[in-house]
């Protein structure tokens, strides 16, 4: 038993600290709350892990986080850093949710990257927010933004979506306002190869699994070797099955790209 966890933990440590390539194509980055019991307590968990696509259309764990407490900006600026830290320079575009505050937080750190808003959840947000009939039309001008021919295209469809919404929640309207780019940004890039940029589901697989595992503990992680040992489960599950299976049309649009 010792020395399987030793090999987990060096496998962990790899995911942690091995240093990166300089460009990439993408990088998914997503945060997964949970609860540890800790000397009787509950205390609160905040897991980060990174995604990225290389150039050649490999996807890769860039590596995870582990802090206790809420999610927060400060979480998110160690993130980066240590990205920057192991060699990671230039990136296309990073797709991430919308924690209030980071699309500041990542032009300071990477002021020359696209900021890719989940588009998943974008949808999810207008029939949550809308009333049943707007939420229905608001869903059927998302699906034309979504196979628009270009940037300028959805901007024009976009527009007329914030006038549909601004009849039925005006301060919604502003905020989607305030996103429009960074809802929109997956529109730059050549049509084959957006849908590898306006979701976050890559890395939200690993948290699904690691929600499934939690609830199959009872609710929570009993220590914090519990949380690492079910972070090495998915985290090299994917990491195998990825290294076999690259996105062929990615490494074919690299000169278009560059």
């Amino acid at each position: 038993m010792e020395m399987v966890e030793e090999l987990i933990y060096e496998k962990l440590d790899y995911f942690k600290t091995r240093p990166l390539k300089s460009d990439w194509f993408s990088v998914f980055i997503d945060a997964y709350h949970c609860e540890l019991r800790e000397e009787g307590k509950m205390v609160k968990i905040s897991i980060f892990v990174a995604v990225g696509i290389d150039m050649d259309g490999y996807k890769h764990i860039l590596g995870y986080w582990v802090h206790k407490g809420n999610e927060n900006l400060g979480l998110w600026s160690e993130v980066f850093q240590d990205l920057i830290n192991r060699g990671l320079s230039k990136v296309f575009v990073f797709v991430t949710d919308n924690f209030s505050g980071l699309d500041k937080l990542l032009k300071k750190f990477f002021p020359l990257s696209d900021h890719q808003l989940c588009y998943v959840h974008f949808a999810r947000n207008l029939r949550n927010k809308l009333s049943p009939k707007v939420s229905k039309e608001a869903i059927a001008l998302w699906k034309k933004i979504k196979m628009a021919y270009d940037y300028d295209e959805g901007c024009k469809l976009y527009d007329q979506l914030l006038t549909l919404v601004e009849k039925n929640k005006p301060d919604y309207a502003k905020y989607l306002q305030k996103y429009k780019e960074n809802y929109l940004n997956f529109l730059k890039y050549p049509e084959d190869i957006r849908k590898y940029v306006y979701t976050t589901n890559i890395v939200e697989s690993i948290n699904a699994g690691l929600e499934r595992m939690r609830y199959d503990v009872g609710g929570y992680f009993g220590s914090m070797k519990t949380i690492e040992i079910n972070l090495f489960v998915q985290l090299i599950n994917l990491h195998d099955s990825w290294l076999t299976k690259p996105i062929p049309v990615l490494k074919s649009k690299a000169y278009d790209l560059k």
